[in-house]
C-alpha cells in the first residue's frame, strides 16, 4: 500500500473535529495535539499534511517526520472518525511513517537504536534471544511440542522486563491452575514485530510475521495465548498481510474469562478495593476486547468497580505508543499522570489494566520516575543519548506526582496478576 491508496480516506476528512474531542463527555481526547497545542498535531492536521503532500504542495522533510511521529498512535481519532464518517486516519499515518523509513527520515533517532536491536538480536532490548525461558524454572520441560493444544506467546517485554516477568509467571501460574496443556517456544521465539510495525519499519515487521507464522504452523498449535496487548494485536490484524497463521490468537483476558466461564479456573479469594479499569490502546480500540477484562473484574468478590470519565472506545491513553516512551518520555510520563489522577478522581484505590506490559511499565516511570525504564532500556538509551536528556526531565516532571501518589494511595497492577492471587 502507498500513500496515494489512500486518496479516499485523506480527502473524505471534512475537518468536523471529532478527532479533537471525547464526543459523549467533551474532554480531549488526543495526547499530542492537547501536548503540542497545534492543529498539526491533531488528525485534522496530519489528513492536511497528508494531502498537501499527495497535491505536490509539501515535500517529505524532518517537519513532517516531527508531526507524523510525535503521536502515540492511540487510535481515538480513528475510533471517532470511523463513528462519525466511517474513516481510519491511523492508517494514513501509518503508511506516512512506512514511507518516511523509506526515504531515510524515520524513525525518529531516539528509537534508532531499538530498531537495530530488533535487527541484530530478534528482539528490542539488546538482549541475549537464547536466555528466553529464564524466567520459569520449568521452561525446558515445557517447550512446546508438535500438535500440543496451547502456546503461551511470552513476548519480549514478559521475557527480559524484570518488572513484567510477574506478568509471564502469573499467565503460567493460571495456565497450570487450568489445567491447560501449554506450551514456550524459549529460545525460538522471536519479536512478534509490533515495535518495529508502529515506527514504520515494514521490511523488519515482514521479516519477523514470517518467521513467526511459518514456525508456529510447523507445530500445529490450535491457540496462541499472550498477556501483551501489542503482541495480540498484530497477530491478529497485521500478521495476515505476510501469511495465513493457522492458530486461533486469544488476549489472556480473552482466554481466562472462557476458563472461568467453563469452570476450569476457580476464585476462591476476594479482593476488597475500588477499581477502576484502563483499557490499552492495542486491546480496545484496536481490537474491540473491552468487555472481557471487565467481566472478570465482576466476577471478584469484594471489588468494586469505579468508571473513569473516559473510558472503552474515549479511554485516555497511557502515553507510551508510537515509540514515545523513547522520543518523548518527558510526554509520555506526563500523559501517564493524566491517566492516573483521572482513576484517583474517580475514588479508585485501585488502577487495573488489562494486559499491556507497555502501560504497565510507563505508569510505573509517571510514579516513580523513569528508573525502572532505564533499566529495561538501557543498552538501547546507551546508544541513543538524547533519550537520556528527555528522561531527565521525565524524572522531575514525575516529582510531583509522587507525593499525590502518596497520599491517594493509587496502586496500578495488571489484570494477570491480580487474576493470579485472587485464584
Amino acid at each position: 500500500m502507498a500513500l496515494e491508496d489512500l486518496k479516499s480516506q485523506i480527502y473524505h476528512c471534512s475537518k468536523c473535529g471529532a478527532c479533537r474531542v471525547a464526543y459523549r463527555q467533551s474532554l480531549p481526547c488526543c495526547p499530542a495535539g492537547e501536548h503540542f497545542g497545534f492543529e498539526s498535531y491533531f488528525s485534522i492536521g496530519r489528513t492536511a499534511i497528508a494531502r498537501a503532500i499527495l497535491e505536490g504542495d509539501l515535500d517529505w522533510n524532518e517537519k513532517v517526520r516531527d508531526r507524523v511521529y510525535n503521536c502515540t498512535l492511540c487510535g481515538t481519532c480513528d475510533a471517532h472518525c470511523y463513528a462519525a464518517m466511517g474513516l481510519h486516519p491511523v492508517q494514513t499515518y501509518l503508511e506516512m511513517r512506512r514511507e518516511l523509513v523509506k526515504r531515510g527520515l524515520g524513525p525518529m533517532p531516539q528509537t534508532v537504536p531499538m530498531v537495530e536491536s530488533v535487527k541484530k538480536y530478534d528482539n528490542p532490548l539488546m538482549a541475549d534471544n537464547k536466555k528466553r525461558g529464564e524466567w520459569l524454572k520449568k521452561a525446558k520441560e515445557k517447550k512446546i511440542k508438535p500438535g500440543q493444544a496451547v502456546l503461551f506467546f511470552v513476548g519480549c517485554a514478559l521475557e527480559f522486563d524484570p518488572n513484567a516477568t510477574a506478568m509471564a509467571k502469573a499467565t503460567a501460574n493460571l495456565l497450570d491452575k487450568a489445567g491447560v496443556d501449554w506450551g514456550l517456544l524459549n529460545e525460538e521465539e522471536v519479536c512478534c514485530g509490533f515495535p518495529v510495525f508502529e515506527l514504520g519499519c515494514e521490511d523488519e515487521f515482514a521479516r519477523l510475521a514470517k518467521k513467526n507464522i511459518e514456525k508456529i504452523n510447523s507445530l500445529g498449535v490450535k491457540t496462541i495465548v499472550t498477556s501483551c496487548a501489542g503482541c495480540q494485536l498484530v497477530m491478529k490484524r497485521e500478521w495476515a498481510r505476510y501469511g495465513k497463521l493457522n492458530a486461533k490468537v486469544m488476549h489472556i483476558t480473552e482466554f481466562a474469562l472462557q476458563l472461568l466461564k467453563e469452570g476450569k479456573l476457580k476464585i476462591k479469594k476476594d479482593f476488597k478495593k475500588k477499581v477502576a479499569y484502563h483499557d490499552p490502546c492495542t486491546l480496545g480500540r484496536y481490537c474491540n476486547v473491552y468487555d472481557e477484562p471487565r467481566e472478570i473484574l465482576k466476577m471478584i468478590p469484594g471489588v468494586e468497580l469505579v468508571k473513569m470519565e473516559r473510558e472503552r472506545e474515549e479511554a485516555w491513553c497511557c502515553g507510551a505508543g508510537g515509540g514515545q516512551v523513547l522520543a518523548n518520555p518527558e510526554w509520555s510520563a506526563e500523559t501517564a499522570m493524566q491517566r492516573l489522577e483521572e482513576a484517583i478522581d474517580a475514588g479508585a484505590e485501585v488502577l487495573v489494566v488489562g494486559g499491556c506490559p507497555t502501560c504497565m511499565m510507563n505508569f510505573d516511570m509517571a510514579i516513580h520516575g523513569y528508573a525502572n525504564m532505564a533499566k529495561l532500556y538501557g543498552k538501547v538509551l546507551e546508544k541513543a543519548p538524547v533519550a537520556m536528556k528527555f528522561l531527565g526531565a521525565a524524572q522531575k516532571l514525575s516529582a510531583p506526582f509522587m507525593k499525590r501518589k502518596k497520599k491517594a494511595d493509587i496502586e496500578v497492577v495488571d489484570i494477570v496478576e491480580l487474576l493470579d492471587k485472587v485464584t
